[in-house]
C-alpha cells in the first residue's frame, strides 16, 4: 500500500486531500471485487450444485402427475388405473377422484363419474365441475339436483346463455313450463335469430296450452 501511495497512484490521483479520498474509493473497490471473485470460486470439497427439484415428489403426487399426463393424451384406461391406484392408497384423496370423474365421463362411464363426483364434498368442487355434475346428473334423469346446480351458477353468471338453455330444457322436461318459457325469452332477448330455440320456445309454449303464441314463433322461426 504504502509503494502505491508514493509512486504512479500519486502523480495521478495527486497529493490533495480530494484525490487521497478518490484512491482510497478506488482501492477499496478494487479489494471488494478481489473478495467477490474468490468467493465463487469452488472449494476443493464442495457440493455439487443443488438441482431445480429441491424437494422430492412423493409416489402419490407422482401417480397424480401420471394420471394427468396419461389423460392429455386421451390414454384413458390407464389413467383410471393411476387414479384408482390413489385412491387405492388414500381413499379420501379428493384430487383422485376428481380427476377420476372427468375421466370416466370423457371415457363415456356417465353413471361411475356421477356416483364418483357425487362423493365428493360441493365446497371442494369449481364451477367447472359442478357444471360438469350437472351434465352428468341429467344423463341419469336425476333432473331436481341439476337444476340446483344450474340455478346456483347462473345467480351469479347470468350472461350464460349455454347453460340457461340447459336449464330451461330440463325444466321443460320435467314440465315446469312457466319456467322453461322465461329462460328460454331471456335467452332470445338476447339472440332473436336463433332459430332452434324459438323453435324449443314454441314447442314448450304448445305444450303449456299456449298454442296460438305457440304457433306464432314457430311460423316466425320458419321465416328467420
Amino acid at each position: 500500500m504504502k509503494s502505491l501511495l508514493s509512486g504512479t497512484w500519486l502523480r495521478r490521483f495527486g497529493r490533495s486531500s480530494a484525490g487521497r479520498w478518490e484512491l482510497a474509493g478506488v482501492l477499496f473497490c478494487a479489494a471488494l471485487l478481489t473478495s467477490l471473485k474468490a468467493a465463487d470460486l469452488p472449494n476443493s470439497g464442495s457440493s455439487p450444485a443443488s438441482t431445480p427439484l429441491q424437494t422430492e415428489m412423493s409416489d402419490t403426487a407422482t401417480r397424480l402427475e401420471l394420471a394427468k399426463v396419461l389423460t392429455y393424451g386421451k390414454r384413458y384406461a390407464e389413467a383410471i388405473e393411476a387414479y384408482r391406484e390413489v385412491l387405492a392408497a388414500e381413499p379420501d384423496n379428493i384430487e383422485a377422484k376428481i380427476g377420476l370423474s372427468e375421466v370416466l365421463y370423457w371415457s363415456g362411464s356417465t353413471e361411475a363419474a356421477a356416483a364418483i363426483l357425487k362423493g365428493v364434498p360441493e365446497d371442494k368442487l369449481d364451477e367447472k365441475r359442478k357444471l360438469m355434475l350437472a351434465d352428468l346428473l341429467i344423463a341419469k334423469k336425476d333432473y331436481e339436483p341439476a337444476l340446483k346446480i344450474f340455478s346456483a351458477y347462473l345467480e351469479h353468471n347470468q350472461g350464460d346463455l349455454a347453460v340457461r338453455l340447459k336449464m330451461a330444457d330440463v325444466q321443460s322436461w320435467m314440465k315446469r313450463y312457466s319456467e322453461a318459457i322465461a329462460n328460454y325469452e331471456v335467452i332470445l332477448k338476447a339472440r332473436p335469430q336463433d332459430r332452434q330455440v324459438r323453435r324449443k320456445y314454441g314447442m314448450v309454449l304448445s305444450w303449456a296450452g299456449q298454442n296460438e303464441k305457440a304457433a306464432e314463433q314457430l311460423r316466425k322461426s320458419l321465416n328467420e
